[in-house]
């Protein structure tokens, strides 16, 4: 067993814990909120509005999980258009 002297196991000892919370604070993720319009494709024409939600470990990320939401929710014939931010939060 190497003995090391007691500044570098009190070193040691403070370097440590705040290695842990630095992954533990970037594994919360973010979350973003966009509005898009409503887009009938035959004619493009506007019908309302559908409001998308998503995660991700980036602002990116979450992003363009929420247009992708927005799409994920058009019927047949559709598509989300024109997204607006709304929001963006750490969360």
């Amino acid at each position: 067993m190497l003995v090391i002297g007691p500044l570098v196991t009190t070193a040691i000892a403070i370097v440590l814990p705040l290695s842990v919370a630095v992954p533990a604070e970037a594994a919360r993720g973010w979350t973003a909120h966009f509005q898009c319009t409503k887009k009938r494709i035959s004619d493009d024409t506007a019908h309302g509005f559908v409001q998308g939600h998503g995660t991700g470990k980036t602002a990116s990320e979450a992003k363009k999980a929420a247009k992708k939401n927005a799409n994920d929710q058009m019927p047949r014939g559709y598509r989300a258009k024109h997204c607006t931010q709304k929001s963006v939060k750490r969360l």
